[in-house]
């Protein structure tokens, strides 16, 4: 026997041998863990590792899915056991498994409604004067303090210990009660008094600018 002879022989006697090994070298889809993709659903799942989507409730109770309905993308699932569980007709895999199809693997996010508060707001109602008169004080040229200027002199009276007839006096005087009268001097409100001594957006701003001259100045911020 030559040498290409044995060797022939030989390799002919290993093929069977590689054969088997080869042979049992093939997976199963039991032995086999798989990453859920977009689009998957349990029961085509179980007919591209089965051939059949019988294996749909066996496959979520060995990944203990309570829901067939959801699986999520990524979500990685294992075969181990689930044919056999199939062949032995266990009557009951649904211990925390919902029975179902198509289940999407995207998860659906269902969007949160917060209730929004709503703030009342509260409405100041504008001040009305006309309890206060027009006055006592009426000048020459027919000039009032009016029934604002009657309140502003009043709070003056309070603020500063000098009487209200004075202050109405000078409101009547300075801004006939015009609570937005206005000076190109800068002098403003009832009581003209300038900007350094305060804002005159609202009568009692105006209460305010007129008590900051007289503290400073006295009555003779007003010539008297």
């Amino acid at each position: 026997m030559n040498f290409k002879t044995a060797t022939a022989r030989t390799l002919m006697a290993i093929a069977p041998v590689a054969t088997i090994f080869a042979t049992s070298g093939i997976a199963s889809a039991d032995q086999v863990d798989y990453t859920v993709k977009a689009g998957d659903t349990l029961a085509k799942i179980s007919q591209e590792q089965f051939g059949t989507t019988a294996y749909v409730e066996e496959i979520a109770y060995v990944n203990h899915i309570a829901n067939v309905n959801v699986i999520h993308e990524g979500q990685t699932l294992t075969f181990d056991g689930v044919k056999e569980l199939g062949e032995t007709g266990a009557d009951n895999l649904s211990a925390g498994v919902q029975a179902g199809s198509n289940v999407v693997a995207n998860t659906v996010t269902t969007p949160v409604t917060y209730a929004t508060d709503t703030v009342a707001t509260a409405t100041t109602p504008a001040a009305d004067y006309s309890v206060y008169g027009g006055g006592s004080v009426a000048l020459a040229n027919g000039n009032t303090a009016g029934a604002t200027g009657s309140y502003a002199a009043q709070q003056m009276a309070a603020r500063t210990g000098v009487p209200a007839s004075t202050w109405e006096y000078i409101i009547a005087r300075e801004s006939n009660g015009q609570v937005n009268a206005y000076n190109p001097s800068g002098a403003s409100g009832l009581f003209q008094t300038m900007p350094g001594w305060g804002s005159t957006a609202t009568v009692n701003d105006q209460i305010n600018s007129a008590v900051n001259a007289y503290n400073s100045q006295g009555l003779s911020a007003w010539g008297m």
